[in-house]
């Protein structure tokens, strides 16, 4: 009886012992849960707050504040660091001041030293790579394992452990992959093709400023000799339309022949008015080509009676076509952008080839079981997709179309070049008889003004008819000004369509008077055709087959030309004479 009692006081007493340890893991395990949810509640809160944080970022404009401070900053440095006028400008200072302080030319100037800039970055990447690493890891517990005999199924070992809770690892590796420096080097071959076609652009722009400034200086000097009469003359024509309007009030004449005498003297007052603004606005123009403040006050020299004359080309049409198909920028971007089509068919061509990298290095460990706790590694490693065994043969195959599309694009663009020059040559010989004819009109109205004042003197003609004869003269003499302005704009475009440059490629000083004595000396070398003439063969020697037969020897050392075999959408040539710029581009992506 007492043995039973027993027994079952060990039960009841088993019994709880197993509610209490249920308990306690119970209650380990809501606090576990409990910790585990604040730690997802905590982690939620936090992505919440981030995406908030992401959606909270609103678009700032620009506050008129900001805008009225960058204005003023911009306005500075518009014109800062720029030699005052000294003087009457010449030709020569004024193409000087515009290629040193025109903003367009400062653009081109800084595309340029980027593209050189870009140069270095490229030959870098053919470097091996030289990497350094260093890290600290630890843990909150052992990483321990246990291993499993695969026969039996049971534990073959005790948990174990080699590794320490707190690990600092670091290491020194260098890595060369052959099929990288591969890609790397036609990447720095056609950024280096870049830098030449930028300083190509440059001198496009370079060419466009010198004709606009050619333009607007002839304008600006003509308008200034101009000046002085059209003042003289306006002062008569307003006193005249001021007694025209006394006739009228005072009935000195008929109704009708009083408003017909005011018509005419008023008719008078606004084309003087419309010639005197648009001298004013030549002097603008020129202004704004040379970077000059706008309103600024400068003189130009001014051409006399006697030196208004057409000038003459030292060049003959087939010299011009000579000049353009070696020293058109254009044509040298292309040949350059052509060399970057070869190096792309190259490039995609090396991807399809296996790669092999070379590896060494030195390595680090912290970790107390390992023996060695600084080792030096080195190794070789092959990879390629096999598979791009099959793509070799359409890469090549649009490589070589991409070269006779090149080809095409190259001779479309010279064909454009060569219309040009011939449409140059022809707008020159225009303007020159239409000049001839002013000049010739021009000393005829001059007699005719001579006439009439002497006539005027001895009271056999009216004042009115001085008016009207000096508002004729000075008409004259603004059309054969402006066919003068006409001849030098034509004659500037016969340069840019050759590509004849007034600035030499190398310039030692870039001051300003020594930037105009350059472009002076090499002006005089272009007009008295000191420059030398690239002879070409042409497959015709008349100057019409010329212009009509694409194929010349090649003036410029150029590669074979295929044009890039990526996804690039393909360059096109815009055979348009003149852009905006007064020059001929080629289209498309560049």
């Amino acid at each position: 009886m007492n043995f039973r009692n027993i027994h079952n006081n060990i039960n009841i007493l088993h019994l709880m012992g197993r509610t209490l340890v249920n308990q306690h893991i119970a209650k380990l395990w809501e606090n576990k849960q409990h910790s585990g949810g604040s730690r997802a509640l905590k982690l939620a809160i936090t992505l919440a707050c981030l995406g908030l944080a992401g959606c909270a970022v609103k678009p700032e404009p620009v506050t008129t504040e900001q805008q009225v401070q960058q204005a003023l900053s911009d306005r500075t440095q518009m014109f800062a660091n720029q030699e005052p006028v000294r003087g009457t400008i010449t030709l020569d200072e004024a193409i000087a001041r515009a290629l040193k302080y025109n903003l367009q030319q400062r653009v081109a100037l800084m595309e340029q030293a980027m593209e050189d800039n870009l140069i270095g970055v490229s030959s870098l990447d053919m470097l091996p790579k030289l990497a350094a690493r260093a890290g600290l890891q630890t843990r909150d517990n052992v990483a321990g394992s246990s291993s499993e005999s695969v026969t039996t199924g049971e534990q073959s070992l005790e948990a174990s452990t080699s590794q320490d809770k707190t690990l600092r690892t670091a290491d020194l590796s260098l890595s060369w992959n052959v099929l990288d420096f591969g890609i790397s080097y036609f990447n720095a071959k056609m950024q280096a093709n870049k830098s030449l076609a930028a300083e190509e652009r440059r001198r496009r722009v370079v060419a466009d400023i010198t004709r606009q400034v050619r333009t607007a200086y002839w304008e600006a000097a003509t308008a200034q000799r101009l000046q002085p009469e059209v003042t003289a003359a306006l002062v008569e024509a307003r006193q005249s339309l001021e007694y025209a309007r006394q006739t009228e009030q005072q009935r000195l004449l008929a109704p009708v022949d009083a408003l017909r005498f005011q018509k005419n003297m008023l008719e008078m007052v606004r084309q003087l008015e419309i010639v005197d603004s648009d001298l004013v606005m030549a002097k603008s123009r020129l202004a704004a080509l040379m970077n000059l403040p706008p309103a600024s006050k400068f003189d130009v020299v001014v051409p006399g009676e006697s030196s208004l004359t057409a000038p003459k080309l030292a060049y003959t049409l087939d010299d011009l076509e000579n000049f353009s198909m070696v020293k058109r920028p254009e044509v040298r971007e292309e040949s350059y952008l052509a060399r970057n089509s070869v190096l792309e068919t190259r490039k995609s061509l090396l991807r399809l080839l296996p790669g092999v990298s070379l590896f060494a290095g030195i390595n680090g460990d912290s970790n107390s079981y390992l023996v060695n706790h600084q080792w030096a590694s080195a190794g070789l490693q092959v990879s390629g997709n096999l598979l791009n065994v099959l793509s070799w043969s359409p890469v090549k195959r649009a490589g070589e179309a991409n070269e006779e599309l090149a080809e095409v694009r190259r001779q479309a663009l010279r064909m454009a070049v060569l219309t040009q020059v011939n449409v140059a040559w022809q707008e020159y010989q225009q303007s020159t008889r239409m000049f001839s004819r002013y000049q010739e009109l021009a000393r005829i109205q001059r007699g005719i003004l001579s006439q009439t004042e002497l006539t005027v003197r001895n009271r056999a003609a009216t004042q009115m008819e001085q008016v009207r004869v000096s508002t004729e003269t000075i008409l004259t003499t603004r059309a054969r000004d402006r066919s003068f302005a006409d001849v030098q704009n034509a004659l500037g475009a016969v340069y840019q369509a050759a590509g004849l440059d007034v600035l030499p490629d190398n310039v030692g000083d870039t001051s300003l008077a020594a930037l105009s004595n350059t472009i002076a000396r090499t002006t005089g070398n272009i007009e008295t055709g000191s420059v030398p003439v690239p002879r070409l063969s042409l497959a015709s020697p008349t100057a019409v087959a010329a212009a009509t037969a694409p194929a010349v020897t090649q003036p410029v050392a150029v590669a074979a030309a295929p044009t890039a075999i990526s996804g690039k959408p393909y360059r096109t040539v815009n055979t348009d004479m003149w852009d905006n710029l007064q020059s001929l581009q080629s289209g498309g992506s560049q």
